[in-house]
């Protein structure tokens, strides 16, 4: 009996756990196009936001960014609701911008 319990909860509670709980998605539009591929880290956030690491997209060179994701999943929302906030993770992603040649130069030549 106990074992047809489980067997009967073990689907759903494996959807539940492996699902995502929120996605944001911002992308500059035409005519900036992307250079890199996407680079990722997890960013912690405690006291409501009061203390919380910036991410630095090393990667770039200096250039913009193209697009920015930022990710929950279920463990992620389940550690902020468990502090009450106090602390939060997300996943954040980019991707870096092509540079922009410079105004009135001939591109790839240099000028």
């Amino acid at each position: 009996m106990r074992h047809a319990l489980a067997r009967r909860l073990a689907l759903p509670l494996a959807a539940l756990l492996l699902t995502g709980c929120w996605y944001h998605r911002i992308e500059v539009g035409s005519p900036v196009t992307g250079a890199t591929e996407y680079e990722s880290a997890t960013y912690w956030s405690f006291a409501w936001g009061v203390w919380q690491r910036e991410p630095q997209p090393t990667n770039c060179n200096g250039q913009a960014l193209k697009e920015v994701k930022v990710s929950s999943n279920l463990g992620f929302a389940l550690i902020t609701v468990a502090t009450l906030g106090l602390v939060a993770p997300e996943r954040i992603s980019w991707k870096c911008a092509k540079p922009t040649p410079a105004e009135g130069g001939i591109p790839g030549s240099g000028l």
